[in-house]
């Protein structure tokens, strides 16, 4: 497996990052991760437009490599192989001379790629497969998720409890009030309505739940951004997830909460399924 550092494709068993660089120690970085099928980049300029986001966020200078991140990602791709890859790109403040919470001013950016096989989506081949397990967790996150930063921390310790193995999911609420999960966003759906949580509250503006909002939009189906409250859990007739790897994927229970069924047909996380597979030929 290879992997792209400041200008080299290393393999990944040599690839070695100073521990002085601001990413390793303050995770002074961004990330994005960003699928591919088929050695085509899915949705490749938005994931682009909000790690310049990010960047701007965190007062790290836009940097000139950001021109040539899609030919060096296609060459990593090329390298590794895979019919359907998932591309990892971080980029931190770059390297200090000395641990100080005020980098240096002559600190130059840290590109750091790699890649592994995408799994393909479970739900396409066995879409009667068993929904997520999810676990309610009080958001105790910092108040900027809408920076796709590598201090994810926070994100990680729920499935550390114990006990928590057989866990698939968390869902962060701020005291009732419904945000994300760990590593997605969350939808509810109402009747014939398709609910995700606001841009408003403190959520990473995922690049898969833009492109279903939009897609579902256009499809005719009624789909509204607006607060969710833990007491709605009870009275939703399904909950997703989405992400650029999951793509999208059915909940089955939320702590002891059991979505209730239906034929197959007439799910929404599998109409908005056949959407994506539908522009996955398309573009792909």
């Amino acid at each position: 497996m290879w992997t792209y550092l400041n200008g080299e494709f290393i393999p990944k068993e040599e690839v070695r990052i100073s521990p002085f660089d601001r990413g390793f120690l303050f995770g002074d970085s961004v990330y994005e991760v960003i699928p591919s099928y088929n050695n085509k980049l899915f949705l490749f300029d938005e994931h682009l437009e909000r790690l310049k986001n990010s960047l701007s966020i965190v007062n790290i200078p836009i940097p000139d490599f950001l021109k040539d991140l899609y030919p060096l990602m296609m060459e990593l791709l090329k390298k590794n192989q895979f019919s359907n890859q998932a591309i990892y790109i971080q980029i931190t403040r770059g390297v200090d001379p000395v641990r100080s919470h005020v980098s240096a001013s002559t600190t130059v950016p840290t590109l750091f790629m790699s890649s592994g096989e995408l799994e393909i989506n479970p739900y396409r081949k066995s879409p009667h497969k068993e929904g997520l397990k999810v676990k309610l967790e009080e958001d105790i996150r910092w108040k900027r998720c809408d920076v796709k930063a590598t201090t994810l921390l926070p994100n990680i310790i729920p499935f550390h409890h114990e006990g928590e193995s057989n866990i698939d999911e968390i869902l962060f609420h701020d005291g009732h009030k419904i945000n994300e999960g760990s590593k997605s966003n969350f939808f509810f759906v109402f009747d014939d309505l398709i609910v995700t949580p606001p841009k408003e509250q403190n959520i990473l503006l995922g690049v898969t739940r833009n492109y279903f909002l939009k897609r579902l939009l256009e499809e005719g189906f009624k789909v509204s951004e607006k607060e969710v409250r833990i007491e709605d859990l009870n009275k939703a007739d399904e909950i997703w997830v989405t992400s650029s790897t999951k793509e999208i994927q059915p909940v089955h229970q939320v702590e002891n909460i059991v979505l209730p069924g239906k034929e197959l047909e007439e799910y929404y996380w599998n109409k908005a399924l056949k959407v994506l597979e539908e522009d996955l030929k398309s573009n792909c």
